[in-house]
């Protein structure tokens, strides 16, 4: 791994700090914002620079929108949506669910997104907006949906890690 004193590892991705670098950036941390009348957010530093100019935003499961780098969304949609045959009634609705609601969207001067009406009413955003940085992707909540969703009556993390790490 060569990171450079600006924080640039092999393959032009920022390193961010707590992430793994090994061709690719994880996002991490949660940033909260506010949306504009216009449907513009800012979004944050350090999720902002390992994404490009432009990015791809879709509805996300759960009432949430993603944001893809471009490798991102072509590795999302190869392993989830295109290989999926026509014939199979769920991988359509999928296909209509994911592609009918993605946009390609280029990040401003000043770090901002143009979010498009139809996904700030999917996500229920009114004026806070909550960034999480994961994997793969960042999720863009409404605040007061992801504090429901967080909330600890919905949350238990001993339940939610069964079966994901091997004892």
């Amino acid at each position: 791994m060569n990171i450079n004193r600006k924080g640039i590892c092999s393959g032009n991705e920022l390193f961010i700090e707590g992430s793994v670098c090994n061709g690719r950036s994880m996002l991490t941390g949660s940033y909260f914002n506010t949306i504009d009348v216009k449907g513009r957010v800012i979004i944050p530093t350090k999720l902002r620079y390992s994404l490009g100019e432009r990015i791809w935003l879709s509805r996300g499961i759960d009432q949430c929108l993603y944001i893809f780098t471009q490798r991102d969304w072509e590795d999302y949609t190869s392993r989830y949506i295109n290989n999926r045959s026509m014939t199979d009634a769920k991988a359509r609705k999928l296909q209509r669910f994911t592609l009918g609601g993605s946009h390609e969207l280029e990040i401003d001067r000043q770090g901002r997104i143009n979010i498009p009406q139809n996904l700030i009413d999917y996500a229920g955003i009114e004026k806070e907006v909550v960034f999480i940085g994961c994997p793969n992707r960042i999720e863009v909540w409404s605040s007061e949906a992801y504090e429901k969703d967080m909330s600890p009556d919905s949350l238990d993390p001993n339940e939610l890690m069964m079966g994901t790490v091997e004892d």
